[in-house]
C-alpha cells in the first residue's frame, strides 16, 4: 500500500500489522504519531503528535526515508512555485 501524501500531511499505512505513521507540518514544525493499523490512536496515547528534533530529520535525510523525500518536496514546491502561464488579451 502507498503512503497518502498531502500538502502537510504523510500517511504511512500498516505493513504487516505494525503501526500507521503520520508526518505533519504544523506550526511551522514536523510533528509524528503512530496510530493501530486501522488508523486509530492507540489508548495510551490518545493519538499524541510528538514534534521531531534536528536529530531525528538528520536521520530521516541520511536514510532517504519517504519522509525525508516528502519534506524535500515540499521544500522544492515553496522555493519553485508553478510559474502562471499568461495568455495574451
Amino acid at each position: 500500500m502507498l503512503p497518502y501524501l498531502s500538502t502537510d500531511l504523510l500517511r504511512i499505512p500498516s505493513e504487516n500489522g505494525s503501526p500507521v505513521n503520520e508526518y505533519r507540518i504544523h506550526n511551522s514544525q514536523i510533528e509524528f504519531r503512530a496510530l493501530d493499523q486501522r488508523g486509530q490512536p492507540f489508548l495510551h496515547n490518545a493519538g499524541s503528535w510528538k514534534i521531531l528534533d534536528g536529530t531525528d530529520l538528520q536521520l530521516h535525510f541520511s536514510l532517504n526515508t519517504i519522509v525525508a523525500q516528502w519534506l524535500l518536496g515540499r521544500l522544492h514546491a515553496i522555493l519553485y512555485p508553478p510559474k502562471q502561464s499568461s495568455k495574451a488579451a
